[in-house]
């Protein structure tokens, strides 16, 4: 890899840059396919992305997975939570501590939601984890859900 200088890092790696965003002609249908499963999108290309994705949910679902996906979820939300608090804490200067904390912490979950879709694929248990992990009601969690999934 070379740097914005043109000196070699000489790390040892060797990265590869795609952008997942950007003109896909000429792109193989397994690389397309990826670039779906990364922007959350159904994955109607190749093999691979959908093959990842059956992955995902049967790792999601088995014993052990689970136990551990659950885990990482709850770190996952942890740190939503912190991040919310930081948001909100320098909101919190201009607009009050406490209407800043909230602002935060509603920003972050509403940041979060698409990662929990792409993870699960399951609207339902989304939800479920929203009420478990941020101690939120159905409607309340449903209310994140359709804000942060552009439908309210």
């Amino acid at each position: 890899m070379i740097s914005e200088e043109g000196d070699y890092l000489n790390d040892g790696t060797h990265t590869l840059i795609l952008n997942a965003s950007g003109d896909w002609e000429g792109v193989s249908d397994e690389l397309k396919g990826i670039f779906q499963l990364v922007l959350r999108q159904p994955v109607s290309h190749g093999q691979l992305g959908a093959q990842i994705m059956d992955k995902i949910d049967e790792i999601k679902h088995s014993k052990t997975g689970g136990r551990k996906y659950m885990e990482l979820t709850g770190a996952f939300w942890q740190d939503a939570r912190d991040a919310g608090i930081k948001i909100g804490e320098r909101r919190g200067k201009k607009v009050g501590r406490e209407e800043g904390r909230k602002e935060g912490t509603d920003e972050a979950i509403i940041k979060l939601i698409p990662d929990l879709v792409a993870l699960t694929n399951d609207r339902q248990a989304v939800i479920k984890i929203l009420m478990t992990k941020m101690n939120l009601s159905q409607e309340q969690a449903e209310s994140y859900y359709k804000r942060a999934m552009g439908q309210g």
